[in-house]
């Protein structure tokens, strides 16, 4: 599990289950395979791919925002308003920590 921050709310997001239903969502609104989405498209900061992410977090949190609204701009996010970090004491990274972000989170990537 991790804390993902959108727009200074937090959230939990279980970032190991994909039902296939959420990856088939996924794959038609953002036009990348989800397993491209998962690994690649997350991992080297695709702005497709954060949008795809931060619809699904709010998505299983109960916020229906379409993926469309976030990707056309309707929903106001900029790529600063999203950060992940490991749940627990802090001292845990989620993952490499960019330039100017504090130890134990990332911003804008779900590892």
């Amino acid at each position: 599990m991790v804390k993902v921050t959108i727009r200074g709310e937090v959230y939990s997001f279980d970032n190991e289950r994909y039902p296939l239903a959420e990856a088939i969502e996924l794959e038609r609104g953002t036009g990348m395979p989800f397993g491209v989405w998962r690994t690649t498209g997350l991992a080297t900061g695709s702005s497709v791919a954060l949008a795809g992410f931060a619809w699904l977090v709010l998505k299983r949190n109960g916020q229906k925002v379409p993926l469309e609204d976030i990707m056309s701009g309707r929903y106001e996010l900029d790529t600063g308003d999203i950060s992940v970090e490991e749940e627990g004491d802090g001292d845990d990274a989620a993952g490499p920590t960019p330039p100017g972000s504090s130890p134990g989170e990332t911003s804008g990537s779900p590892s």
